[in-house]
């Protein structure tokens, strides 16, 4: 009798434990549910699986990293989280022993190489890639399934760079890096892999974008040999002179509190990357996000190079959703000081560079629910006006670091689609 009640009893407190635990992840469901907006990806299924992930995102680094009272613990919780998640992201994608994957030091920059096994190539090209994360976040390892991704199914060789990071290494190092070992490929890839050097494509994401804008106009203003044949900017990051587009307005008004690249982070990592310690200048951030950074000596360069926003917000408005308008400037002699140098440098903003004429065969990427949309539309049209061949896709269900998702989402394997069609195409144009 007493060893039956006590199995009861057992019974009773495993069920009560059962409850509480589903009571517990529901109201944390229901406390963490933010509704998507309207258009952000496009097939339920995409819905679905961004109401899992977003949510995660913000209790694994987006709620943590805000409650570090240093800028600099901030950045480095959010590489560790980073560097942690992505190793489950992309797992359904298998090179299945059909790359040859080699880690290489060129000129002091580690490179890893993707090989189809035996050279069984479809072109004697090659794409150089590099990451993104903010100058300060992601490393080759993170982007191993999409890249081995893209060089299996375009049976072509891919090259990602190592290059380092900030606070530790600022502008314009990550520069170096990449340009000491592209110079390295681009004089051994020949003899090494049976490249053609003609028939090179450079690729980069995020601020991965934003060196190989970087590069690809240093080399085009050098007129250094050979060419690129061609660059695949997949929504980069181009400037940080005027945080108030339309797309980072949009951002104010409907996506603040979600998982997604935010004017804040973008005004954290940009400043790490110019070498300016925001542990002690944190309170700097908002004049930064008003363009209260940018000096009268500057403005006049920076309205006539965004003039083309004009056109952008013209022709993008968010479906005529209600965005708000500008905000009060809040002016900071300092912000402006320290900032002064890098604003309008095209090597730290590629979207200032006054001359884009003579650049390669260019595919921007842009985003509709990405802060950064605008500047990759207004440097879309600069190059087609300045003559560059350039082809724009922009993804009116999309956001930014999608890419990151290429196993998962729809909206992503699409993206992968075009980028590969585009560049195999470019490279047989070579």
């Amino acid at each position: 009798m007493m060893l039956k009640t006590e199995k009861e009893s057992i019974r009773t407190r495993r069920i009560v434990i059962c409850i509480a635990i589903i009571s517990l992840l529901l109201t944390t469901g229901y406390c963490l549910y933010k509704p998507l907006p309207d258009g952000f990806t496009v097939t339920k299924w995409d819905r679905t699986v961004m109401h899992v992930v977003e949510p995660a995102l913000r209790v694994a680094y987006y709620y943590p990293s805000r409650m570090f009272s240093k800028a600099s613990d901030m950045v480095y919780w959010t590489r560790g989280v980073m560097n942690v998640l992505t190793k489950v992201l992309g797992v359904f994608t298998s090179t299945n022993g059909q790359l040859d994957i080699q880690w290489h030091n060129w000129k002091g920059t580690p490179v890893k190489s993707y090989r189809p096994i035996n050279n069984k190539t479809s072109t004697d090209g090659a794409v150089i890639f590099i990451h993104g994360g903010g100058f300060a976040l992601g490393n080759v390892e993170m982007y191993d399934s999409l890249v081995g991704r893209l060089a299996l199914e375009m049976k072509t060789l891919f090259i990602s760079i190592e290059y380092r990071l900030s606070p530790e290494t600022v502008f314009p190092g990550g520069i170096m890096d990449c340009e000491a070992a592209i110079d390295h490929f681009l004089q051994y890839g020949t003899t090494q892999f049976g490249v053609n050097t003609s028939k090179v494509i450079i690729m980069g994401d995020s601020a991965g974008g934003n060196l190989a804008t970087v590069i690809a106009q240093r080399r085009a203003a050098r007129q250094k040999l050979p060419k690129l044949a061609g660059q695949v900017l997949i929504y980069p990051l181009l400037q940080m002179a005027d945080m108030q587009t339309m797309s980072y307005r949009y951002f104010n008004s409907h996506l603040q509190g979600y998982a997604l690249v935010d004017p804040e982070s973008v005004a954290y990592y940009y400043m790490f990357y110019a070498g300016i310690d925001m542990d002690e200048k944190a309170y700097l951030v908002p004049s930064v996000t008003s363009n209260g950074h940018v000096s009268k000596k500057l403005q006049s360069k920076v309205h006539r190079i965004m003039s083309h926003n004009s056109i952008i917000e013209k022709t993008h408005n968010y479906k005529n959703i209600s965005v708000s308008e500008k905000w009060e400037i809040k002016p900071s002699v300092e912000a402006q000081e320290l900032m002064e140098s890098f604003l309008t440098n095209p090597d730290f903003s590629p979207l200032m560079r006054e001359d884009l004429s003579n650049l390669p065969p260019t595919l921007v990427i842009t985003c509709e629910f990405d802060i950064l949309r605008d500047e990759g539309l207004v440097y879309g049209y600069r190059l087609k006006t300045s003559g560059v061949p350039t082809t724009t896709i922009h993804y009116e269900n999309g956001f930014h670091a999608m890419l990151n998702f290429h196993s998962d989402l729809d909206e992503a394997m699409k993206t992968v689609e075009d980028i590969e069609q585009w560049t195999l195409d470019t490279i047989s144009r070579a």
